[in-house]
C-alpha cells in the first residue's frame, strides 16, 4: 500500500515505493531533491503500518508536520510534511499518476481525503530499526517518573545504628582507681 508525497508548492509528487527512503541532495540519497535549502542526507521516511514516521537526520533547515518543527513524527493521510521549501500532503494509493502536478491545496486535500479513509494506527515504533543512526541513549531508559509501567525500587533501610560511644567514666573492672584494664599488672 505505498503513500506519496503530492506537491503543494514546487517540486514532483514522490512514490514512496520502499519501506525505508533517504531524502537529500547527495547522489545516494532515494529521494534527491536538489536545493540549497535541502542537506546532502537531510531526513529518512519510512513506512509502518497505515502511517509514515519520518525523522531529521541533522539537517540546517530541519522538517516540519503541519506547521511544527519536529526532529521526528508520524505523519497520516492529509499531513503536511516540510522538507527545506519543499511542501508535501500525505497521500495513499493516489489515483492521479506520480508525475501530476497539484494546482493548490484544495485539491490536494481533497484527493488525500479520497484516498484512505482515516483509520486508528496501531501502536506506533519509538524508533526507526533500520536506520542507520545512532540512538539517542536518553530513548533506551524508561524514566521512573515518567513511566507508571516502572514500579519504584524500594528504598533500601539504613544499616543499624552503631553502639552508643563509650563514656570516658567508664570502669569495667570496678576497681576505684578509675583506671580499669590499663592499670591491671602485665
Amino acid at each position: 500500500m505505498p503513500a506519496q508525497l503530492v506537491a503543494l508548492s514546487e517540486g514532483p509528487n514522490i512514490l514512496l515505493d520502499k519501506p525505508i527512503l533517504l531524502l537529500g541532495r547527495h547522489p545516494e540519497c532515494d529521494i534527491q531533491l536538489n536545493s540549497r535549502k535541502i542537506s546532502r542526507r537531510h531526513c529518512v521516511i519510512a513506512q509502518v503500518h497505515h502511517y509514515l514516521v519520518v525523522r531529521d537526520l541533522g539537517s540546517t533547515n530541519g522538517i516540519r508536520i503541519n506547521g511544527v518543527r519536529v526532529l521526528e513524527g508520524k505523519l497520516k493521510a492529509g499531513d503536511e510534511l516540510t522538507v527545506g521549501n519543499f511542501r508535501y500532503q500525505i497521500a495513499w494509493d493516489d489515483p492521479r499518476p506520480a508525475s501530476t502536478p497539484v494546482k493548490n491545496d484544495k485539491q490536494a486535500k481533497a484527493a488525500a481525503a479520497l484516498a484512505m479513509p482515516r483509520t486508528e494506527p496501531e501502536e506506533e515504533d519509538d524508533l526507526l530499526e533500520s536506520c542507520d543512526e545512532p540512538v539517542p541513549i536518553g530513548k533506551l531508559v524508561r524514566d521512573k517518573k515518567r513511566d507508571p509501567e516502572v514500579p519504584e525500587e524500594p528504598t533500601p533501610k539504613p544499616p543499624p545504628s552503631a553502639a552508643p560511644p563509650i563514656p570516658n567514666d567508664w570502669n569495667p573492672l570496678g576497681d576505684d582507681s578509675g583506671m580499669g584494664l590499663q592499670g591491671a599488672p602485665r
